[in-house]
């Protein structure tokens, strides 16, 4: 049951995962683990650099050396709109479907604490910081249908019965598949593999990833600036999975030819009576995933001279406690034509199943190194983060653990991914004293061992100061366009063609950031 559960819960299409199989638990480790974008729309719009550069609400959960840059309080409240569209081609037919939402993106508040030293050495201010902040947005939303005239869905259910003995007793109630006996004995589908079969697949995911930061800053002779932060995690994420088909069982006759001895060739059984008929299959798989978890970190920022940042920022890995909980359930109904829409026969429900799992992530140090460059009306700044996704741990929480389990759940780990080096680069102009410009680019280079294969993120806006109190910062966001292979669903005999669904993903985020500084 455990393995079953783990396997279902698919964080699909995830940024950056070329999804040709449902995803597994290792998946599901790293998707946890990554954060893609954070902060204000000031550093998001110059590719989320925050190592070497402070003085905003984005230094409060990213390097806190950062507040002491703060001469005054500030607060801030910024709003996205993030749109992933998915256009998907299945056996000539295409289908677009846009999934775009409003949410927070970061809500924060700095209280400054000057020490009133007038001289040129010594602590210059202490500051406070407190702020939510979206670390990853998981909505998506994929759909497509076609005709397939090569495989079904039993496919998978029959491999799935010969693992699964249980499973392979229960499902025989539905008259849709059959079990040839004898020493060299399976399971195979009584539908017509090889006819027009109308499918359709549909996955619906919602959810985010939120720290709540809490971090103090100071300056030192404005020379040095030192930072400690602790985060607080809060993962919330919910798959709606349904595969639908539609088709015909095959005749007493063809099925005879498989299974000389089945019930269903004999005239005047229960199972003959399903020969010959239409039905409808939909197969309910609805995952959802909550964590909560906490990390601390330390950073510092130092100036050798007026123009030059240098800073280094430091988090400790996120103890995530995972809560697991699955909705499985699959219907068949029969008609004895297929544009009928009275049932005929008893139709089939599976029990339902609502496993609930428990279990822990603990995710990588991150180190990130980073400077920056300032000019006479604007500045430069790159910072380079170091995450060894190889270290990434998965942790039995329950109160009889499976540590032959946990262990090979690591050795999977550690065989899948690989340290990344993620690099920002950003910069920033005033075009007036009010009005500034922006732009940044973000690289994540890949994680998965035998992979070179990067992602990124583009990124331009424009900064305005109302007053002396209030500015308004917005930002657009372009994410690298993915193209990909999906199945809605798996079949391992290489025999039996895998439907196949070429998928483009892109997605984008406009970012929208209203502050005042008292």
């Amino acid at each position: 049951m455990k393995s079953k559960l783990l396997v279902l819960s698919c964080l699909a299409l995830s940024f950056g995962y070329q999804q040709t199989k449902a995803q597994t638990l290792t998946d599901n480790a790293f998707t946890i683990s990554r954060d893609l974008n954070s902060g204000t729309a000031r550093f998001k719009a110059m590719g989320g650099v925050n190592t070497a550069l402070g003085g905003d609400i984005s230094s409060i959960s990213g390097n806190p050396a950062g507040l002491g840059f703060y001469g005054q309080s500030d607060v801030s409240v910024t709003v996205g709109y993030f749109n992933s569209q998915n256009k998907a081609e299945y056996f000539g037919n295409s289908t677009t479907m846009n999934n775009g939402k409003f949410g927070i993106e970061n809500a924060g508040v700095v209280i400054h604490y000057p020490t009133y030293n007038n001289t040129d050495f010594g602590w210059k201010n202490f500051n406070f910081g407190i702020s939510l902040d979206r670390q990853n947005n998981f909505n998506d939303y994929l759909k497509y249908s076609g005709t397939n005239t090569e495989s079904t869905i039993l496919h998978e259910f029959t491999e799935l019965m010969e693992a699964t003995p249980s499973f392979g007793s229960e499902f025989m109630g539905s008259y849709l598949v059959d079990r040839k006996l004898g020493e060299n004995g399976y399971y195979f589908p009584t539908v017509l593999e090889a006819d027009p079969k109308n499918q359709q697949y549909e996955n619906e995911i919602t959810g985010q990833k939120y720290q709540t930061s809490i971090s103090f800053g100071a300056n030192y002779s404005n020379k040095f600036y030192i930072g400690a932060k602790v985060g607080i995690v809060s993962l919330n994420y919910d798959s709606k999975k349904t595969n639908f088909e539609k088709g015909w069982t095959k005749t007493a006759e063809e099925i005879r030819r498989e299974n000389p001895q089945s019930n269903f060739g004999k005239p005047g059984t229960v199972e003959n009576g399903y020969t010959d008929l239409s039905y409808d299959l939909t197969d309910i798989r609805d995952v959802k995933i909550k964590g909560v978890g906490a990390n601390f970190g330390i950073g510092m920022i130092f100036k050798p001279t007026w123009d030059w940042n240098i800073g280094v920022n430091i988090t400790s890995p996120t103890w995530t406690e995972v809560q697991e909980e699955a909705y499985i359930e699959t219907i068949v109904d029969y008609y004895r034509t297929e544009n009928s829409s009275e049932t005929v026969k008893p139709g089939y429900g599976s029990p339902v199943e609502n496993p609930v799992y428990d279990y822990a992530i603990v995710t990588p140090w991150k180190t990130s190194v980073g400077f920056t460059k300032f000019f006479g009306r604007g500045l430069l700044s790159a910072d380079v983060e170091y995450v060894n996704y190889q270290s990434i741990k998965y942790r039995e929480t329950v109160q009889d653990p499976d540590y032959n389990f946990e262990n090979s759940e690591n050795y999977k780990i550690e065989d899948t991914y690989k340290g990344a080096f993620n690099l920002n680069v950003g910069g920033e102009v005033l075009i007036t004293d009010r009005l500034a410009a922006r732009a940044g680019f973000r690289l994540l280079s890949s994680p998965y061992k035998g992979s070179e294969t990067s992602d990124y993120i583009y990124s331009a806006g424009l900064g305005y100061v109302i007053s002396k109190s209030f500015y308004v910062d917005l930002t657009g966001m372009m994410y690298k366009s993915l193209s990909f292979q999906h199945n809605p669903y798996w079949i391992e005999n290489n025999q039996i063609p895998l439907p196949t669904a070429n998928v483009k993903n892109t997605m984008s985020n406009a970012v929208l950031t209203i502050g005042a500084k008292f």
